[in-house]
């Protein structure tokens, strides 16, 4: 299946989940509209905590590798969240449409109780994919694993890692400047940070040699 596809296969099950009643609606929230941050949270180290028992058992792993191993883990959840993140804002535009599409068969009436429908949709939405943003921007990698996996030199080290530190703290305005906004644009979140990374990517290949950054975007 390819990305737009996807898209649209997404965007079908969340109007699915929004007119097929309570039932829909619940599920659809349940798996991907977190009550709360908290409840999110607890979600992902549930995940993390259930596999690790599951591999520490099965594979007998020591405590170095228990901990190694974990790291791993979150590192890959993080990533396939980022991942779930980046269709989230094409997701929105398509039912957003299909919201506008659907107002124009009904009256006054009804078209103020769907938007009224529309709008805590949104709203829940919106907040789980700033959510969302916040858990990828984890799978950025820390510089002691860049060290490690690179092989960098003091100097690069240093560089390196003012690099990422300007790097998430870049993010993390962005997140910041439009989470708390009422119906914020999802694709200009996207656009945003991805022209953030794009950035840090030239910055970084300016230190590294050919070989490092071969290395590097393997990690990526």
């Amino acid at each position: 299946m390819n990305k737009a596809k996807l898209i649209i296969a997404v965007a079908l099950i969340l109007l699915v989940g929004i007119f097929a009643g309570s039932l829909g609606t619940r599920m659809y929230l349940k798996h991907q509209l977190e009550q709360s941050e908290t409840g999110r949270s607890r979600h992902h180290e549930d995940k993390v905590k259930k596999t690790m028992e599951r591999l520490t058992d099965d594979l007998s792993l020591t405590g170095k590798q228990q901990d190694e191993i974990r790291k791993i883990i979150l590192l890959t959840d993080a990533k396939v969240t980022g991942i779930k993140a980046s269709y989230q804002p094409d997701v929105s535009r398509i039912y957003n449409q299909s919201f506008a599409l659907i107002k124009e068969k009904l009256d006054d009436e009804q078209k103020r109780k769907l938007q009224a429908r529309q709008e805590r949709l949104s709203r829940r939405y919106g907040s789980f994919y700033f959510r969302s943003l916040r858990i990828a921007q984890t799978a950025l990698p820390d510089i002691a694993m860049l060290k490690d996996r690179l092989g960098l030199n003091k100097t690069q080290e240093s560089r390196v890692a003012q690099i990422v530190e300007d790097q998430r703290a870049q993010q993390e305005q962005i997140i910041g400047k439009y989470e708390n906004r009422d119906n914020p644009d999802l694709a200009a979140v996207r656009s945003e940070l991805a022209e953030v990374e794009k950035t840090m990517t030239k910055r970084i290949s300016e230190v590294l040699t050919g070989e490092q950054m071969a290395r590097y975007r393997a990690m990526q």
